[in-house]
């Protein structure tokens, strides 16, 4: 339940809930529009829940920021429900403003929720939202799109762009997409020859893959992040090998024996540029495959980004200092 101050607090709360009608578990939760308006209704707080696609996110997103400007300490929340690619849209919007951003995660991952400590229980993640507390997190953009996870050009991007493909050609759903995406990908896929510059430093690489995080990453924790507030960038850069080697490349990170000397190269910083030949280049941001045009600018914005998080959450990771290449 809402405490007495929660309570009091409620009625000046303007609450606007925007949930993904194609995200995964929205469907598996019945009515979910009903449910979720009644789940803030319990609590004392009043929403405005619209069932959107989740294209329409991110317009919607801008429009209650414009229309909520002046409010000030912490007076409007924009609460998202669907997937990492939803939230990230969302995020696009309020990233820099004072509108808090709440999370109902109802996609297949949820990875930022998970690392933000989010519970995935719809009830829970509402909970969290009427009585947990704002936070300030890191945003990442590259070319001033907005991630909230992780971005990577090469295989992971080619991969997702068939998965998508695989959905809607067989009906699929997006686990079940895996399995035929990954072969069409190792089968199709080809090597990128890109230059790679970070704090002063220049590069040449070919590669199958690079991965770009907001946060770092830890390959021995199955991808987690502990801190979502360290100021910086993580890269690796899959070094070139055989495409058995890389094929073996996931479940050695799954079993936690990468070696990060012949497997990868590893940065911390708090700025990147891509370049290549290329004109433009199909990326993934947050499990979505865009193009983008060449070069690609990624950079950190600290504490871009406020949103609701459980009243006890996990104590950031210690990190190299930003901006350090290690």
């Amino acid at each position: 339940m809402v405490s007495g101050k929660a309570e009091a607090g409620a009625k000046d709360l303007k609450v606007m809930a925007l949930i993904n009608k194609r995200a995964g578990a929205a469907a598996r939760e019945g009515d979910i529009e009903r449910a979720v308006r009644d789940g803030f209704a319990e609590r004392g707080v009043e929403a405005d829940v619209r069932l959107v696609e989740g294209r329409e996110v991110g317009e919607l997103a801008q429009r209650f920021v414009a229309e909520n400007k002046s409010s000030s300490g912490h007076g409007s929340i924009l609460v998202v429900g669907g997937g990492d690619g939803t939230l990230g849209s969302a995020a696009s919007a309020l990233a820099g403003t004072d509108v808090v951003l709440g999370v109902l995660p109802l996609g297949t991952l949820n990875h930022f929720a998970k690392d933000l400590g989010v519970p995935l229980d719809l009830t829970a993640a509402i909970d969290t939202i009427a009585t947990g507390k704002p936070v300030a997190v890191d945003v990442a953009e590259v070319n001033g799109r907005v991630f909230l996870n992780n971005s990577s050009i090469g295989i992971y991007p080619f991969f997702v762009a068939k998965r998508s493909a695989e959905q809607r050609r067989r009906g699929l759903g997006k686990l079940a997409a895996i399995g035929p995406a990954l072969m069409r990908t190792l089968r199709f896929a080809s090597w990128q020859a890109v230059h790679v510059a970070a704090q002063g430093t220049r590069e040449r690489l070919r590669t199958p893959c690079v991965f770009v995080g907001n946060n770092f990453y830890d390959i021995a924790d199955l991808g987690r992040r502990r801190s979502l507030s360290s100021k910086e960038l993580c890269v690796y850069v899959v070094k070139q090998q055989s495409w058995f080697g890389l094929a073996l490349l996931p479940f050695k990170i799954a079993f936690g024996m990468v070696d990060a000397t012949r497997d990868l190269e590893i940065y911390r910083t708090n700025s990147l540029q891509i370049t290549s030949h290329r004109r433009a280049m199909l990326i993934s941001l947050d499990g979505e495959a865009v193009s983008i045009n060449t070069p690609l600018n990624f950079q950190i914005r600290p504490a871009a980004l406020q949103v609701f998080a459980p009243a006890k959450i996990p104590e950031p990771v210690v990190v190299a200092e930003s901006g350090e290449i290690q």
